[in-house]
Formats: C-alpha cells, sequence, structure tokens
C-alpha cells in the first residue's frame, strides 16, 4: 500500500515539474543579421570586382541603407510585435545587425519591414543616433533622408573605359515596405534571424539596368531613382 502511494506521489510531482518546465517565458530575445550578396558571393568594397546581372564589371565602394519599422507577427493568432523608433542604418563597412532586445514572446511567422525612412521622420531635423542629419545619409541640401547609397566604378561596355556610379535613392514615394514569412521562431526561445541583401536585384526585375546605357549614372530622382526602388521593393532582402 505505501508503494502505491509512493508511487501515485512521485508520478504527480513529476507531472507537476514537467508543467512547470513548460512554462513559456513573457519576453524572448530577437537579432537580426544582414548579410550582403552581388554575383552570388559575399560583398566586399574598394577593391574586387564583380559582374552585375548586365555583364558589366562593378567594385562597390560604399553601400548603406535603412531598415526602418521592423514589426513581428503571428498571423494565426494575430499577436504582434512593433518595434518603437524603429530605424538602422545598415552599412557594408560599418554595423549589420539590430538587436530588437527582449520582445513578447510569441511564435512568430512573418516579417515586415520597410527600407528608407517613412515620411513622419523623413521631414524632421532634429533626429539623433542612426537618423543624425550630419551623418552622410541626410541630404547636405534639403530635408529628408536617402534611403540607399550604392557607389562605385564599372566598365563602360561601349568604351570600356571606367566610369564611376552614384545611386542615391531617397524621396517618400521610394520608401518600400517588405513582408517576408519566418520559421522556427518558438515563443520563449531566443531566435537569430538572418537576412541577405542581393544587390543583383537592384539592377533587375523588374526593370533592368545597364549602367553603359544610362544618360547620367548618377541616380538620384525622377524615373531611374523610381525604378531601383521598385527593384529593392521585392526579391532585394529575404529571410535565409
Amino acid at each position: 500500500m505505501k508503494n502505491l502511494i509512493y508511487t501515485a506521489l512521485f508520478s504527480s510531482l513529476a507531472l507537476f515539474s514537467s508543467c512547470k518546465d513548460e512554462e513559456i517565458p513573457a519576453t524572448m530575445a530577437m537579432d537580426i543579421t544582414m548579410e550582403h550578396v552581388l554575383d552570388g558571393q559575399t560583398l566586399e568594397l574598394n577593391g574586387k570586382s564583380f559582374t552585375l546581372p548586365s555583364g558589366e564589371d562593378f567594385t562597390p565602394k560604399k553601400f548603406k541603407y535603412f531598415i526602418s519599422n521592423v514589426v513581428l507577427t503571428n498571423t494565426q493568432t494575430g499577436e504582434m510585435y512593433e518595434e518603437i523608433d524603429s530605424y538602422h542604418l545598415i552599412s557594408e563597412d560599418g554595423n549589420k545587425s539590430i538587436d530588437l532586445g527582449m520582445i513578447p514572446s510569441a511564435n512568430y511567422n512573418q516579417l515586415t519591414f520597410s527600407i528608407g525612412v517613412d515620411e513622419v521622420a523623413n521631414g524632421k531635423t532634429d533626429q539623433t543616433g542612426d537618423l543624425d542629419p550630419n551623418s552622410d545619409m541626410a541630404w547636405n541640401w534639403n530635408t529628408g533622408y536617402k534611403f540607399l547609397v550604392l557607389e562605385g566604378e564599372f566598365t563602360n561596355s561601349t568604351t570600356t573605359e571606367r566610369q564611376g556610379l552614384i545611386m542615391h535613392i531617397g524621396t517618400n514615394p521610394n520608401f518600400q515596405t517588405i513582408t517576408q514569412p519566418l520559421t522556427g521562431v518558438r515563443a520563449g526561445k531566443a531566435t537569430s534571424l538572418i537576412l541577405t541583401a542581393e544587390l543583383d536585384e537592384l539592377f533587375k526585375d523588374p526593370n533592368t539596368l545597364q549602367l553603359s546605357d544610362l544618360e547620367s549614372t548618377t541616380i538620384m530622382f525622377g524615373e531611374m531613382a523610381a525604378k531601383v526602388a521598385e527593384n529593392y521593393s521585392e526579391g532585394f532582402i529575404t529571410v535565409k
């Protein structure tokens, strides 16, 4: 009889302990790392040459962009986390990570973010941190920010001469929002996401850019800037 009582008591304690072990913490750590790829290779600045989708030889010298308005969602339950003051300057030769810190626990299956700076923040000049207007991502002649910067040199396929490329994309119409599916994110578990930015996509899909054929290889405003923005709106940054 005693053995039966001890067995029942042990089973109850084990069940209680198991339930405690399965308790999900209220918060979880989350961070994002950006990887940059061009021509199927890890991006390098100032030296290495890459082949653009057009077949042109290109040596990148600067690559920066803003990731903003980060949102995590569980599309089945409606649970959502929106980062406050969500502006992150990503640079190939600088910061390539986003630390979201401790966020509410959930099985998030969707990530939404934007490339650029939203209209409200884009109209202010008294900001700090990554939005400090003294950085080289702020226009020096007008209010607002460059959303994406790519600079380098390419070989003109017609003249065979080396030419410079200056791609400074900004202005509110070129602010683009991207949504990506997530897998493997579990409530209460620390998670590190890896996102890949494929620079090839800036030059194709849906708009093909043949640099040698452009009237100007300084792309800042107008139709060409809009085409680049349309290119980075889909396929440019994906979850690895």
